[in-house]
């Protein structure tokens, strides 16, 4: 795996833009995605249905980061990884379009995954952000995990 400081800088960016960046989602198109966020401290995850939707789960499902994580495909895992540690270390938001096979045996897709740490006393306490399908805008995925 790259270390953190070698990933281009594009998919990096100043928690200024914050606000802007959450609110760049298409809602009004019907893409499916929502909101979620993730608490450092607790390890507690929160997803709107959409999310759940996008990744092949049922919305009473007790989710842990690993079972999120085993859904991102290859290469999209590891640059996840690699970004979420910059913006936790860095606090800095990231966005990055990753692969995913959901949970329930759905074809794989591509999803944004846009996040940005929520910040005490200098030191990120919580991630959040959006997630959304956006496979029309890439090649077709291959079935292989």
């Amino acid at each position: 795996m790259l270390p953190p400081d070698s990933l281009p800088l594009e998919f990096s960016w100043s928690l200024a833009e914050r606000d802007a960046r959450l609110a760049s989602w298409p809602q009004e198109t019907g893409a499916i995605g929502g909101r979620w966020a993730f608490d450092l401290i607790t390890g507690r995850m929160t997803w709107e249905r959409g999310v759940y939707d996008l990744f092949g789960f049922e919305p009473e499902t007790q989710l842990t980061r690993r079972s999120a994580v085993d859904c991102y495909i290859g290469e999209s895992r590891a640059a996840m990884e690699q970004l979420r540690a910059h913006a936790i270390s860095n606090r800095r938001g990231f966005t990055l379009d990753v692969a995913i096979a959901p949970a329930n045996g759905a074809p794989h897709r591509w999803m944004r995954l846009i996040a940005a740490p929520s910040c005490t006393r200098g030191r990120a306490v919580r991630l959040e952000g959006v997630k959304f399908d956006v496979t029309p805008l890439h090649a077709p995925l291959r079935t292989v995990r």
